[in-house]
This record gives C-alpha cells, structure tokens and sequence, in this order.
C-alpha cells in the first residue's frame, strides 16, 4: 500500500486529478454531448493544382512505408479501419469516440489501424506532384481525404479517440499545405477538416498534459500550428477562439518544454524515439512560428528545446544516423519526407539545429537534408559551427572517446519508466553496435511478447531470482520505481548503483580506454541466482570458455565467484514497430554474491 501511494505521489496530484475528470467525463458522455458526430458534406477538393514551376524542384523519392519497414499501396482504396498487419476490421465504429476502448476492439494492436489515419502518406504523394506536376498524385490525395472524411465521421469512431493522433493527422495535413504552397489560401474543405481536428484537441488537453510525455507536446503543437495557420486566412471566421487556442497552444508548449526536457536535454520518456517525435513536432511549431512571424516563445523555452537538440545529437551516429535503441519504440515518425530509413535520425537533428541554433550541424550533403531544405528555417545558412556537445547526466549517461561509446541508463525516478531497464548498457565501437536494445516490438500483442520486451531479461543488466526489477501495475505503470545512485570519479569511468525493494543490490563500474570497455558488476541481495545478459547481434559469435568472439571483437568474462551457468541462447530485438529478428543473448549466472567483469576489446 506504501509503495503504492508514493507511486501516485510521483505521477502528481494533479495529474491523478485530471485523468480521474477525463474518465468521468467519458463515463457520463460528457464528450459525447459538447463533441457530437457530425456528418460534414464534402464542398470541393482539400488540394488545388500549383501554377507555375515547382518551389524545390528534383526532390528525392519517397518511398510510402508503414512503421518504418511495410510498404503501402497507394493506387487502390485504403480501408481505414484494417489492421495492415493482421488485416481484421473494426465492426463497432459507428459509435462516438468516447464510447471505444483501445484495448478491445478485437484487432490487436490499435497502432495498426491507427497509422494509416496518421497522413504520413501524403508526403510521398506531394512529393511525386511536386518533382512531376502529374495531376494524378494530387486526384490520389483529394480521393484519399475525401474518402477518409466520409467513413470518418467527425467524432465517430476510433479514429478520433486519441487526442494525439488527431494532432498528428493536423500536423501532416498543415505541412502538406506548406509543400503545396496553399497553406495562405486553404480550400474550404481543408480549412473545415482542420477546425474539426482542432476542436476535437483542445478539450482534452489537460489529459493530454497529464500523462507528462508527448501526448502533451504533440497536441500542443498540432494547437499552435493549427490555429496559427486558420488565423492566416482571408476572412475567416471563428478568430476569438482560433486566438484562445493559440494562446492555449503556447501556455501548453512552453510548461512541457519547461518540465518535460531535463537540464542535459533528455525528454521524460526515456526514449531515443519518442524523443525524436517530441523535437520534430515542436520543430513543426517554430518552422510555422517564424514563417507567420508569429511572437517568439520565451528564452528558457529555446534554452530547453536547444538542450533537446544536442542530446539527441549526442545519442546519433554522424556516418550512419543510428542511435542506440533506448526506451519505448511505436514506430511513430512525423515528416517522412526523405528516403532516409525509419532509423536515420540525422533529418531531425540537422532540421532542429538550422531552427533552434540558426546553423547547421552537418556540413556534409547528403539525403538527410530534404526535411531541412523543404521546411526551412530563417537565417540558418550559417555553416556547420563548433557547439558545445550535450553532457548526458540524468537518465542517461554517456562515456566516448574516439573509438567507443557506451550509453548507460541511470534512472532518477522524475517520471515513470516505461522498462525494467535500470543500468541497462547500449554498447558501440565507432558504427558496430556491440550490445544492442532489444526495442518494444508492440503495445498489444500475444502476452508472451507483451511480457518480455520491456522486461529485464530483454534488457543488457541483471535480473535476480528470475524477477522483474519492479512490479507492474498496469500495461504502462510500475510501481517501486528505482533511482539509481551515479558517480563519475574520472573522465574514463563511471560508477552507478541501486538496490530495489526486494533487496536486490546491482553496482556497475564502466572503464572506458582506447583499446577496450571494461563493465564491472557487482551483485548481493538475491536469494538463489543472478544472471547477466548481454544480447549481442547475429554476426557468428563464437562461445569458447569464458570468450566470446566473432571477427571483430573478443568479449572476455570472469568472476571472482563460481560461474554456474556460461551460455549463447536465442533471442529477439525489434528496431521496427511491429517487425521482430532473432539475436543472440549472451547469459551468465552465478548463484551467490559476487563480481563479473565483462572486458571488451578489438581482435586485432
């Protein structure tokens, strides 16, 4: 009961408050009666022809792929409430949103029939009218729109039961306007589409800030840009409340910035991808803010966003665009509107640099740069400048020299965790990724994989007695939340601990030199066993002894106490929502207190 109270302490009063008003509200049909269905009659094309010659001509191809990895076809109607995974159909959408549960629809993942619905397929369309003026691909957009509008009903259904992927749809309608250069002149049926998505966020935006993740910046933001691009057209109607939820919109942007992106620049949940998704729809807001000289936000609120910038520089490979798979995965992207793969996250840090540090942070060319060449930012011609890197010192730690990079999770317990993942290591040698992240690979999935992957046996650190770090709650709550105790004596080493509830005691030493990493953890507390995992790629990893090695790099182990167990098993990482691959899980076990040294190095 204890640990359950201080686990409502830190998710906040008031937050317990505002979920508890939303779910009220729901039960009662408050929803339901300031939010009715409405059928809107369709009064024309959402997109018009361009005259003239393209603004940014010989743009790169972009290929449509759900989630990253699943090819979508175009050319033929979309069912817009298929699962395109398992291809089940939603059959009760004929009620208000208010009246679904996401969970029990009997199509599995809700993600699945969401993404279509996201509008992230109207970047490759636009792109293929801008580079051919074919009327073709715009027919196929307004065909898309109109028959989406007429199965969706505005309210009806489940796609208007998230505030969140509302936001998302604006957003990606608001940046296609952009790319066809309409979003002064909107045609009615968008300018009507918009204000219904705007008044279905604006509502529940205290529930939306509530969860403290990017429900709460995607909905602000999609707010902003929303009601600022509505404001720019001629004789509008509904200014006094475009202007309230413009208002709204900053008030929302500048707390969560302020509260969510920590000092060194992390964001609340952890993840390298959420994180992404956080500083592009934001990016989307100050692209939008300075193309309608709207007033800047405030300084603290830049400081934030620049901090956010430059951790996420940190966490991405220059050569590569990879980053290491920290924290939750759906899948979730805005402005695909590069060939880059779903894991090259080099188009968001090169486009937030240009908007948030009026410079550049590549000064190499290369496809990454479409996003930042399509929506530009003012003054940012400036080349590639020396900035001062992030300094990962809260959620994450980081120790690199020229040839390593290992990232370390340190939790501090600020918001809740997502994954048994504390002192969870992610290790790379310059573009080898030694021991990866094993990803989310889905929210609602057969239980056998709902359970393990944000398990600590999916993770690279220790589980004791065959246990979780924390219990669970809920699908997306723990309770006993660990805060890890970190040190760095030197410049080379780093030294993070803690111990939870049950008395399990997990010390790890990192050491970090030209020619190797050596991981140091010590282990008390547990009553029969504590086993060490490493998962490792596929790429012939050989068990020899206490060696494991493939032709690249020998991996050593000892310990100053019997090891019980020494062995390779099979395991499993999903670096693409929805999309699984076999790995390679290195497991150790010992069965009373002691040491393992785990000792990383090149073959030379």
């Amino acid at each position: 009961m204890t640990s359950l109270f201080v686990t409502y302490l830190r998710l906040g009063i008031a937050n317990l408050f505002a979920v508890a008003l939303y779910r009220f509200k729901v039960k009662r049909g408050y929803f339901d009666k300031i939010m009715p269905v409405k059928n809107h009659p369709q009064t024309g094309q959402y997109f018009t022809p361009i005259s003239g010659e393209p603004v940014c001509p010989s743009l790169q191809k972009v290929d449509n792929k759900v989630f990253g990895w699943l090819p979508i076809d175009l050319t033929n109607d979309i069912n817009w409430l298929s699962s395109i995974t398992n291809h089940k159909t939603i059959t009760n959408n004929q009620v208000h949103w208010s009246k679904l549960n996401d969970f029990d629809l009997n199509v599995g993942d809700i993600k699945a029939v969401w993404e279509m619905s996201r509008f992230n397929w109207l970047f490759a369309l636009s792109i293929d009218y801008l580079n051919t003026h074919e009327q073709q691909y715009l027919a196929r957009i307004n065909h898309h729109l109109i028959n989406w509008q007429e199965q969706n009903p505005t309210n009806q259904g489940v796609h208007w039961k998230c505030g969140q992927e509302a936001s998302i749809r604006l957003m990606h309608l608001a940046a296609s306007a952009h790319l066809l250069q309409q979003d002064l002149t909107l045609a009615p049926s968008l300018k009507e589409m918009l204000f219904a998505h705007l008044q279905r966020i604006a509502p529940t935006m205290s529930y939306a800030i509530a969860q403290d993740n990017n429900h709460g910046t995607s909905e602000g933001a999609a707010l902003f840009i929303g009601s600022a691009m509505l404001l720019q057209q001629a004789n509008i109607r509904q200014k006094k409340q475009l202007k309230k939820w413009l208002a709204l919109a900053v008030k929302t942007i500048e707390n969560r910035c302020d509260k969510l992106i920590a000092d060194d620049g992390c964001f609340s949940q952890y993840s390298t991808n959420y994180h992404r998704l956080m500083l592009d729809s934001l990016s989307l807001v100050e692209f939008f803010r300075q193309k309608y000289q709207l007033p800047t936000f405030s300084k603290n609120c830049y400081k934030k966003l620049q901090l956010a910038t430059l951790w996420l520089q940190a966490t991405t490979c220059q050569k590569t665009g990879k980053t290491p798979i920290l924290g939750l995965n759906d899948g979730a992207q805005l402005l695909t509107v590069t060939s880059c793969d779903y894991l090259d996250f080099r188009p968001s840090v090169q486009w937030a640099f240009q908007l948030f540090f009026t410079q550049t942070c590549y000064s190499i060319d290369g496809t990454f740069n479409q996003l930042a060449r399509l929506f530009p930012a003012q003054h940012s011609d400036k080349p590639a400048a020396r900035v001062a890197p992030a300094i990962l010192c809260s959620d994450y730690h980081l120790l690199h020299n020229d040839e390593w990079c290992i990232f370390i999770r340190t939790p501090t317990a600020k918001f809740r965790p997502s994954q048994c993942d504390a002192l969870h290591i992610d290790l790379w040698h310059k573009q080898y990724n030694i021991f990866i992240g094993s990803g989310s690979y889905s929210y609602n999935c057969e239980p056998k994989w709902q359970d393990y992957f944000p398990s600590v046996k999916a993770q690279n650190t220790v589980s004791f007695d065959n246990d979780e770090q924390m219990p669970k709650l809920s699908r997306f709550l723990y309770t006993q939340w660990i805060k890890a105790n970190t040190r760095i004596y030197k410049s080379n080493e780093l030294n993070a601990s803690y111990q939870n509830k049950k008395g399990h005691f997990h010390h790890r030493k990192l050491v970090i030199s030209n020619t190797c990493i050596t991981i140091e953890d010590r282990l008390k507390g547990f009553k029969k066993q504590a086993t060490l995992r490493w998962h490792i790629p596929n790429d012939n990893w050989q068990l020899t002894g206490n060696t494991l090695q493939n032709k690249h790099f020998i991996v050593r182990f000892s310990s100053n106490v019997n090891i019980e167990q020494l062995a390779l098993v099979d395991g499993w990482q999903s670096r693409y929502y929805l999309k699984k691959d076999p790995i390679n899980i290195l497991e150790l076990t010992i069965v009373e207190p002691g040491i393992i040294t785990t000792t990383v190095s090149k073959v030379e």
